[in-house]
């Protein structure tokens, strides 16, 4: 079966991928009028966290917000987001299999999991900061 191709005409797309060499080159681009990689918008994300924190630090006039210069980047919020995810599914596949003898219906997430699901949550927030709304369609073959 062939796969579907751009069945949004009009519709302007970015393509956004991994920094890996292969994900690169396996892309689809057709239709596409701009291409990005992960590590660029990781890098717009964490740029636009470090101006608004200089901003809300040098507008405060209150000593305690000095804090607020050492929260993680929205980047590393997602990650450990991410990562705390995939823990959890890690020790429910274990406890699954070690609690019968059948075959557990959870399996422990791979790190291509965590890789796709940075992808998709650092494209949602650097769009919608970017564009105050986002469409994301997933396209695989």
């Amino acid at each position: 079966e062939a796969p579907v191709r751009n069945n949004f005409p009009g519709i302007k797309r970015v393509l956004i991928t991994l920094d890996d060499p292969k994900h690169i080159a396996n892309a689809d681009r057709e239709g596409i009028f701009m291409e990005l990689r992960l590590s660029q918008l990781m890098e717009y994300l964490s740029q636009e966290d470090e101006k608004a924190r200089d901003q809300y630090t040098s507008e405060s006039k209150n000593e305690e917000d000095a804090h607020v210069k050492t929260t993680p980047s929205l980047p590393e919020t997602i990650e450990e987001s991410i990562d705390h995810r995939m823990e959890t599914l890690t020790m429910e596949a274990h406890r699954q299999s070690t609690s019968s003898n059948r075959r557990s219906t959870v399996k422990a997430p791979r790190l291509s999991t965590k890789q796709y699901a940075m992808l998709q949550e650092v494209t949602k927030s650097a769009f919608r900061k970017l564009c105050g709304e986002i469409t994301v369609i997933h396209t695989i073959e």
